[in-house]
């Protein structure tokens, strides 16, 4: 569940153009017991992508400073114990465990509030994470509930059949509650650098539906936001949403950012049909589908072709390894990366994403999750 943080991290940071300066956070947290709390932004130059540090905590209190380029969001987890969702030897990576705020030269963000079992602490300082206070407020206790329900299932707090629908029930209400919230931030704060935001993770997360999100995004004043990061890549999500549906030509793959180091093109693969299997590492979903995907593979493979293309949140070496420790899944595997980002690309938003193109590289099918749909349609096109 570690590994799930790491991917929610890969996606948030997005720099814009900015001029580089300093930013400062600081705050008096009541609840904040910790010596220490631990801070992860998003750095290219850095081997595995993140620059990590600590925040040193004095009596509740904590003050850091840190350069940057442009505007991003950061999370900083607490290091409070009472606030770690844990399920056995890992835990889950709730929003209201963390200290959320958004970063940009310039910027002297304060936080206040109190730390219980989630972190009910948010920013202020600015238009910015004024606006994302006034929403993380009223979510984040939702939140709270939603994660803590989650828990006594993953820890087997309850196993009645019935008690568990209940509770699953109970947690669909409390997420569903959550976005409905979100939708309306978004929509009443069209200029708010927070709701682009906002919308880009929603989209990430699959939390609202293609049209709810193309509607959402032409509402949004382009002039106040078209320089944002955020902006850009809500507006490529949406492109992406038309390009990459079913009946359009499938957009092109040219990478060299291979397993074996050679150049890939898609278009070598035409006149044979292809999965293009959007997958990671730190997806356990996605790595129990593989053996299935090896075994159509063999069933057909003189018509069927298999790309992997992985999000991960290193510079590919966890990748590099999982590949050649299962030999067995040496099909096609390219690593997209910031200069190549086919999940963005391709506008992927849950993992596993599977799409299926015909042999003249037109989009057939578009399968989220894993699950027998892909395969029942290989099964009625390739018998």
């Amino acid at each position: 569940m570690k590994n799930i943080l790491s991917a929610y991290l890969l996606l948030i940071g997005q720099f814009c153009t900015a001029q580089p300066g300093n930013y400062t956070v600081t705050g008096k947290i009541k609840g904040l017991v910790s010596e220490k709390m631990y801070i992860t932004v998003r750095d290219e130059s850095a081997k595995s992508g993140f620059r990590r540090d600590s925040i040193p905590v004095i009596k509740e209190s904590f003050t850091y400073t840190a350069p940057i380029g442009g505007i991003i969001m950061i999370l900083i987890s607490p290091g409070v114990e009472a606030v770690m969702k844990r399920v056995g030897n890992g835990f889950f990576p709730a929003k209201s465990s963390l200290l959320q705020f958004f970063a940009f030269p310039g910027a002297n963000i304060k936080f206040s509030g109190k730390i219980t079992d989630f972190v009910d602490a948010y920013p202020s300082g600015d238009k910015i994470n004024n606006a994302f206070a006034s929403l993380s407020k009223s979510i984040n206790p939702l939140l709270n509930k939603s994660v803590n329900l989650s828990l006594k299932i993953a820890n087997k707090v309850v196993t009645d059949s019935a008690a568990v629908k209940s509770i699953n029930d109970s947690i669909k209400i409390l997420d569903d509650k959550v976005v409905t919230m979100k939708v309306k931030f978004v929509s009443e704060n069209t200029a708010s650098v927070a709701a682009i935001w906002v919308l880009s993770d929603m989209m990430l997360r699959s939390q609202v539906s293609n049209e709810t999100a193309v509607d959402l995004f032409k509402k949004m004043n382009r002039e106040k936001l078209v320089t944002v990061p955020f902006y850009s890549e809500v507006a490529k999500r949406v492109d992406a949403i038309s390009s990459t549906s079913v009946g359009q030509k499938v957009p092109d793959i040219s990478s060299s950012n291979t397993y074996d180091g050679k150049r890939f093109e898609l278009v070598s693969l035409k006149g044979k049909y292809v999965i293009i299997d959007f997958w990671g590492t730190w997806c356990i979903p996605c790595i129990s589908g593989m053996p299935k995907m090896k075994e159509y593979l063999n069933k057909y493979k003189s018509k069927l072709k298999i790309v992997g293309v992985a999000q991960e949140s290193d510079n590919g070496e966890r990748w590099k390894k999982f590949l050649t420790d299962k030999s067995e899944y040496h099909w096609y595997h390219v690593l997209s990366r910031n200069n190549e980002d086919y999940i963005l690309k391709f506008g992927v938003a849950g993992f596993p994403t599977k799409i299926l193109v015909d042999p003249d590289g037109i989009i057939i099918g578009r399968f989220v999750g894993e699950d027998d749909a892909i395969y029942i349609k290989l099964d009625e096109i390739l018998k």
